[in-house]
Order: C-alpha cells, then sequence, then structure tokens
C-alpha cells in the first residue's frame, strides 16, 4: 500500500510537547523528524567540518546564524529520500530563515504540506510546565510531574533529589510564552496565505493531540484509541 509522504512544520509553546508529537507522528507517517536542537548536537557529534563550525560558535557563548543554520538544514533535507517524507520542529523562527527553506524546498520540489499550530492556553502550560520536576541521583535523570505519586515514590525510593528547573518558575513561565508569541505569530502569518495552517489544540492526552495533527494534514478523523 503506498503512503503519503508529507512535509510538515510543527510550531508550539513551551509545554505544548511538540517533542512527545514528533515520536508519535514518526510511527505513524513516513517521515524523517528533527528538531534544530537535535541537529545541532548530532553535528557536533559527528565532527564533520560544519559540526567543528558549529562548536566554536556555541563555544564563544554566540547563537548559530540563519546561514549556518540554512546550510546545516539544507544539508538534512537533501539527504531524505526521495519516498520519505519531513517533520520540522523549531524551525524556521524568523522571516529570512521562512523565506531561505522555501528557496530549499523549491529547488528540492518537496512543497510544505502543513504547518501545525498548536495551541495551549497560559493556564495549561503553567500547569504542565510549572509542575515538572528533575529527578536528579542514582540513575538517569527523569523528568516527572508533581501530580505523578508513582513516580515520585520511584525517584525518591533511588535516593534521587527533585529540583525544579529555573525557567519552569510560573513568572518565568508566562514571560517565555510571551516571547513565543511575539516570534511565532509573524511566521504563522507568513504562511497563512497558503491554506496549510492548522491550528491544533494541545490540551489533553498524547494520543488525542496526535489524533487532532493527523486529522488536520490528512482530512481523515483519526480516533486516538488506534494510537495507543
Amino acid at each position: 500500500m503506498e503512503h503519503s509522504i508529507y512535509h510538515v512544520l510543527l510550531f508550539g509553546p513551551p509545554g505544548a510537547g511538540k517533542s512527545t508529537q514528533a515520536e508519535y507522528l514518526m510511527a505513524h507517517w513516513n517521515v524523517a523528524a528533527i528538531s534544530t536542537g537535535k541537529l545541532l548536537r548530532e553535528q557536533i557529534a559527528s565532527g564533520t567540518p560544519i559540526g567543528l563550525r558549529v562548536r566554536d560558535v556555541l563555544a564563544r557563548g554566540e547563537l548559530v546564524d540563519d546561514a549556518l543554520m540554512i546550510e546545516i538544514l539544507s544539508a538534512w533535507l537533501k539527504d531524505i529520500p526521495r519516498g520519505k517524507g519531513f517533520l520540522l520542529d523549531g524551525f524556521p523562527r524568523t522571516i529570512p530563515q521562512a523565506q531561505a527553506l522555501d528557496k530549499i524546498l523549491n529547488e528540492l520540489a518537496r512543497p510544505l504540506s502543513a504547518v501545525i499550530d498548536l495551541r495551549l492556553s497560559v493556564s495549561e502550560a503553567v500547569h504542565r510546565l510549572g509542575g515538572r520536576r528533575i529527578c536528579y541521583g542514582n540513575g538517569p535523570d527523569e523528568i516527572i510531574h508533581i501530580n505523578d505519586e508513582a513516580a515520585i515514590a520511584r525517584c525518591l525510593e533511588r535516593g534521587g533529589l527533585l529540583v525544579q528547573r529555573p525557567d519552569d518558575l510560573p513568572n518565568v513561565i508566562v514571560k517565555r510564552l510571551a516571547v513565543y508569541e511575539a516570534e511565532t505569530e509573524p511566521l504563522i502569518n507568513y504562511y497563512r496565505g497558503r491554506d496549510i495552517v492548522h491550528h491544533v489544540d494541545a490540551s489533553g492526552e498524547r494520543e488525542q493531540v496526535a489524533a487532532r495533527i493527523m486529522t488536520a494534514v490528512e482530512g481523515v478523523e483519526h480516533s486516538h484509541t488506534a494510537l495507543v
């Protein structure tokens, strides 16, 4: 059976679960999924000439500029087999990046299928991120929520220490959300005229959110029970 090939951009505020959704969509669609952070880490670990340049930039405490990021992304996209789609998380972040991505995709004859705009209320984001803790010590670090009593018990039983990240404090979360909205709204508007933008409710269970994304992109109703 021949499967559709999707080229998807995934946007979402802190707490929306973009990484989780990317994993689910990879399992359902024939796509290569990548976040810009992971892409940079892979380049550094591989020791390629580009990776060494990225390492040097980060070592100086600087941000990877558009030109270098686009060079890395272009190489990654060109390596994807023709029969496989892609899902991008964390790129583009600016209009110039979006324009550069358009140029790359036009050259590769890979038009965008969809832009997914995950929506999450401020209260839900604060609940998810404000309740997030990291269990450190005597084993691998584990991200848990303060409402997950079983996970907390496991952490304490192994002698772990529950720590809240500074950027997960409620007042910081609200600021992070405001920055995200200011940066992302121009990008959503950039793509809106192409009729490929889908606003998706990111609240609820991860299977429910994944079903909403697939319904939006495929135009076919999905039951979240099929994704468990």
